[in-house]
């Protein structure tokens, strides 16, 4: 076998895909957060538990090394996403496009275009529930200034509750007369933020 498995570009990849799990877990962590303030039990997954048990893990699960670790933390970031569609975070493109009198062919030039975003759950693209209330044009105003971010980048935006909001998610803080171009503002923030994170856990 090639000894270039030890190399520093595998070694910076593996930093990455590290980097991108914990990005993964704080918003796991965000989610579970938004449930519970949503007046829904927040559920228990198994990824939730794992970080949770004592250092003195299995000597099996140590000698799985980084890929067995990695392999591990996309299952669990996969069963994570399949919570948010239980826990009706996201929607279906069918539900969407009803709602804003669609059909849902007319989302991909949308996402394509920046103006919405989904996040591909299985093999289904589902999108956040909160543009359900809300017209396009909002959405579309927030979702540009988001700009490349990951989907679930910018569904933790949507969903978390933000001090520069008086504490309020976007939708309720839109619903609540927040003016569209101050959330345009903080989304623009947002997206300058993550991508300097990004940046740096890949150098």
């Amino acid at each position: 076998m090639s000894t270039d498995l030890s190399t520093p570009v595998l070694l910076r990849r593996i930093a990455q895909l590290e980097a991108t799990v914990g990005r993964l877990s704080e918003d796991l962590g965000s989610l579970r957060l938004a449930v519970t303030k949503q007046g829904l039990p927040a559920p228990r997954t198994r990824g939730v538990r794992a970080r949770a048990a004592p250092a003195n893990v299995s000597t099996t699960s140590t000698q799985q090394g980084k890929a067995g670790g990695l392999a591990g933390a996309t299952a669990r970031g996969e069963a994570a996403r399949v919570q948010w569609v239980k826990d009706g975070l996201v929607v279906p493109g069918e539900q969407l496009a009803q709602a804003w009198g669609l059909t849902r062919q007319a989302l991909a030039p949308a996402a394509d275009r920046g103006e919405v975003f989904a996040v591909k759950i299985g093999n289904r693209l589902y999108y956040p529930q909160a543009f359900m209330g809300m017209d396009r044009e909002t959405v579309a105003t927030v979702c540009r200034a988001l700009g490349d971010l990951s989907s679930s980048e910018k569904l933790m935006f949507w969903l978390r509750d933000h001090g520069a909001l008086a504490g309020k998610s976007v939708a309720v803080a839109l619903e609540a007369g927040t003016p569209v171009s101050k959330v345009e503002r903080l989304a623009s923030a947002w997206a300058r933020e993550r991508g300097a994170a990004r940046v740096a856990a890949a150098a």
